[in-house]
């Protein structure tokens, strides 16, 4: 059978009509994204099943132990609300950075697992991994966490051993009632006032690997000579900075720095008369998640929940919900000229400590 010219016509424009229409059909999901949001959609409901999955387990486990560095307010408002949450009993341990490390490690040497999870700073993947390859640890990122997985937790903030889950700028704290009006410290430049001659309280850098950090930027920002300048005020180094805050509260002096805010309101909210000014150039505590490898311990899926908690908006909330709090999901409220901690501050420490004139 044989078609006329005009179907014939008609029948060319109908295929080519089908085919613009194919081509744009095709073209169209990924000039729109509409493939990647697909995508997306897919991610977000597998990564639902296994947080259902997850909360499951763990409260089957029922409980786990948590090992922090966080101050003991900002620990017991997020433990609180997990519980609340999701019903399972948290037990915690809070102590300062070096000797929380140090008590892990003995633990683990000695066979004995006493954490689930841990949350510390200062160059934290570094020890995560050391953790990892001795098989104490297993990496947050493959621990099949369902925030990380759906995309939801900021993959910036992925370092693989571990996950940053807070941001807390290092600050300056005074007493209000000893230091008043201009005399108020806006920048570290401004520790080099007379008036604070023997008046400044200093946390020992060797109590917490995060000290290390800010020193490091200090001495780089500024030089040296800023550091042996500072140095040459008279400060007081106590042992850690919760005896610090506790001492500026008491009039013990008029500056304490590094602090952050977590510590400053903490005091305050107990009546001692501090306050605090972050400056445009600083670091800060990073604090992040680490997880004991599951075969090392019996409460792994409530770990991992705990973990996930932090990772997401909510229990990130929970965790920097005071004044001055940043969550990981908004930085905006960062100082300008805030920078993350380097790596290599933690093999400065001979150096940073001979400057401060600390055997």
């Amino acid at each position: 059978m044989h078609e006329s010219p005009d179907r014939k016509s008609r029948s060319r424009s109908a295929r080519r009509r089908m085919m613009v229409a194919t081509a744009a059909a095709l073209a169209l999901p990924l000039s729109s994204g509409a493939w990647a949001q697909a995508a997306k959609a897919i991610s977000a409901s597998a990564a639902a099943a296994e947080l259902d999955a997850l909360v499951k387990a763990a409260r089957a486990e029922g409980e786990l132990t948590l090992y922090t560095a966080t101050p003991d307010n900002q620990a017991r408002r997020f433990v609180d609300a997990f519980s609340a949450k999701y019903g399972i009993k948290v037990g915690f341990l809070r102590v300062a950075g070096v000797s929380l490390r140090q008590r892990y490690v003995a633990e683990a040497e000695a066979g004995k697992f006493a954490a689930d999870i841990m949350l510390t700073a200062g160059a934290a993947e570094l020890f995560a991994d050391e953790c990892v390859k001795k098989g104490w640890m297993e990496p947050v990122s493959e621990a099949g966490i369902p925030a990380m997985r759906s995309g939801e937790y900021p993959a910036r903030l992925n370092r693989g051993p571990s996950a940053v889950v807070q941001i807390t700028p290092w600050l300056i704290g005074y007493n209000t009632e000893k230091v008043k009006g201009a005399d108020v410290p806006r920048d570290w430049k401004d520790l080099l006032n007379p008036k604070f001659k023997g008046q400044i309280i200093i946390p020992d850098p060797r109590a917490a690997f995060a000290y290390l950090d800010v020193w490091a930027l200090i001495a780089d920002t500024y030089g040296a000579a800023f550091v042996q300048q500072l140095r040459a005020q008279n400060p007081r180094i106590v042992a850690a900075g919760a005896t610090a805050i506790q001492a500026l509260g008491a009039g013990e002096g008029s500056i304490l720095f590094p602090t952050t805010g977590g510590n400053i309101m903490d005091v305050r909210g107990k009546g001692a008369p501090v306050d605090m000014v972050v400056p445009e150039k600083t670091t800060g505590v990073e604090m992040q998640v680490m997880l004991t490898h599951r075969s090392r311990t019996r409460r792994s899926a409530a770990a991992r929940l705990m973990a996930n908690y932090l990772m997401s908006p909510d229990g990130n909330k929970a965790l920097n919900d005071e004044p001055g709090g940043i969550t990981i999901y908004d930085t905006k409220g960062l100082p300008r000229q805030y920078e993350s901690p380097k790596l290599s501050a933690q093999g400065r420490s001979a150096e940073l400590l001979a400057l401060l004139g600390i055997q």
